[in-house]
């Protein structure tokens, strides 16, 4: 059985600058052979449904941030599986809404020069079902997510929210859910929309072991 690195939301550019060495940290302390970015890898704060922040770059000078910052993640995690969140998706989703068909659109393999990491919108890896997180809610999304599923489920896409909850059910059929946070830096101009809110973005990562997962918090 494999041992998954699962990498939270990073929201590219506004990643915090603490997050890349944490996570390389925790590669090397599990020695994990399958990675996961469990979605929002890219922000698209300019290009988005909300108003930009007035102070925010174009989208062109967002897209080449964006790049470098992903340049960074690709060369030291080469090979892994992304599952698109919302953020990596608006771009599709506002042409979509303009009637633009998807095939005028350049793939995320090509526009961000990965071609080894995997867009997928969810994978299972030893029976654990992973994917971004759209439209989980509650105060235990990932448990929720689990329940339904009846399924062991990782997810992200919830900043604040880094858990893992479990079900035993019936002969022993235990099922968990694991929320992993983020990695964002909560001071980044796209951000600011939450520096009122009482609750912060935590800062984590998780670890599926064999199955089990581990969750591991970021010093700050």
């Amino acid at each position: 059985m494999s041992r998954v690195l699962v990498i939270g939301d990073l929201h590219a550019p506004a990643v915090h600058e603490d997050y890349f060495e944490f996570i390389r940290s925790i590669r090397r302390k599990h020695r994990t052979d399958q990675t996961v970015f469990i979605g929002d890898v890219i922000d698209h704060h300019v290009i988005s449904y909300h108003k930009a922040n007035p102070e925010s770059p174009d989208a062109i000078r967002e897209y080449e941030l964006a790049f470098e910052t992903v340049k960074k993640w690709y060369k030291a995690f080469p090979n892994a599986y992304v599952t698109i969140g919302n953020h990596d998706n608006r771009v599709h989703r506002l042409a979509a809404d303009a009637g633009i068909p998807a095939m005028y659109l350049k793939e995320y393999k090509e526009l961000y020069k990965t071609k080894n990491w995997e867009w997928v919108h969810n994978v299972e890896l030893d029976g654990v079902y992973y994917y971004h997180g759209t439209g989980a809610a509650s105060a235990y999304p990932a448990f929720n997510a689990a329940r339904t599923r009846n399924q062991s489920v990782v997810m992200g896409h919830h900043h604040t929210k880094a858990a893992i909850n479990w079900l035993s059910g019936p002969n022993n059929h235990r099922i968990f859910g694991m929320s992993v946070g983020c990695g964002v830096d909560n001071t980044h101009l796209s951000m600011l929309y939450s520096e009122h809110y009482l609750v912060k973005p935590m800062l984590s990562c998780g670890v599926v072991h064999n199955g089990h997962p581990i969750l591991e918090v970021m010093p700050v």
